[in-house]
């Protein structure tokens, strides 16, 4: 099997950037398969990207190489990373964009990257991801070993995102969490797991779901399980409380941003 390279980025598709590396990986090793995970994280979002790759991830082969290139600090002192987890590798700059993947039952290995000779010239202080990354990507792909692309990095000592607080009181029956991603759909993610709500109550039909003005109860089977227009809530594909319009977008109709709270509580069990 061909080694895959996976790109996720906030370069947006207007510009050449995104083709750009793309020919890096093309040049440098053609063997390659080059799969484009996401190019429209919002400008400099590193949480989003950190999601988005989370998210992603579980469902690509053992040795998947993926480039996370979401860098407001490209050109400044900020390290660039190459780390080993779940059995993958993932690239990127050491501001939080691989914080998923420094947990302790993924994490296997981390460098520094420091491989000037790999680099092209002259190098950019404005596109380390043409420059660097997208090099590294490909030695990586024509079996370069991860160790000799630098030093060997603490896991303690890399950069990690907060995670959004999410607080359950199961004696009382509440989850408190927060919408933490807006789809194209404008469906919206929590931070609030199918698992937290099982731990609530053994009945979801009965449960409340609020987010500002707006109350739902019970979860529906899917996007479409009640009359266009209607806002819903569901466990969506990642495992995660979502709130939706069917047949509609459901930030623009609730007014929703990343951040707003969510709440649920436990309902009456008939």
């Amino acid at each position: 099997m061909p080694p895959i390279i996976t790109l996720t980025t906030d370069f947006g598709l207007q510009d050449e950037y995104v083709g750009v590396i793309h020919g890096i990986l093309a040049a440098q090793a053609p063997q390659a398969q080059r799969i484009d995970l996401c190019h429209t994280i919002p400008p400099q979002d590193i949480a989003q990207a950190a999601f988005l790759l989370q998210a992603a991830a579980p469902y690509f082969p053992l040795g998947t190489i993926h480039l996370a290139i979401v860098d407001p600090g490209v050109g400044s002192n900020r390290k660039l990373l190459a780390i080993r987890a779940m059995g993958q590798i993932f690239l990127g700059p050491d501001n939080g964009i691989l914080t998923p993947f420094l947990h302790d039952r993924l994490f296997e290995d981390a460098i520094v990257i420091d491989c000037p000779h790999l680099y092209l010239a002259p190098l950019s202080t404005t596109f380390h991801g043409r420059d660097i990354l997208a090099p590294v990507a490909a030695a990586l792909a024509n079996g370069t070993d991860l160790s000799s692309l630098g030093t060997q990095a603490l896991k303690e000592n890399l950069t990690k995102l907060a995670s959004p607080t999410l607080q359950i009181d199961r004696i009382h029956g509440n989850i408190a969490g927060f919408v933490i991603h807006i789809d194209h759909f404008g469906n919206l993610t929590t931070n609030i797991h199918q698992r937290d709500i099982a731990g609530l109550t053994t009945d979801p039909a009965s449960i409340q779901i609020f987010h500002k003005k707006q109350q739902v109860t019970g979860l529906a089977n899917a996007y479409a399980s009640l009359p266009d227009g209607q806002v819903l809530a569901l466990i969506g594909s990642r495992g995660y409380l979502e709130l939706a319009v069917t047949n509609g977008n459901a930030a623009r109709i609730l007014g929703a941003v990343v951040d707003d709270p969510v709440r649920v509580k436990r309902g009456k069990i008939s």
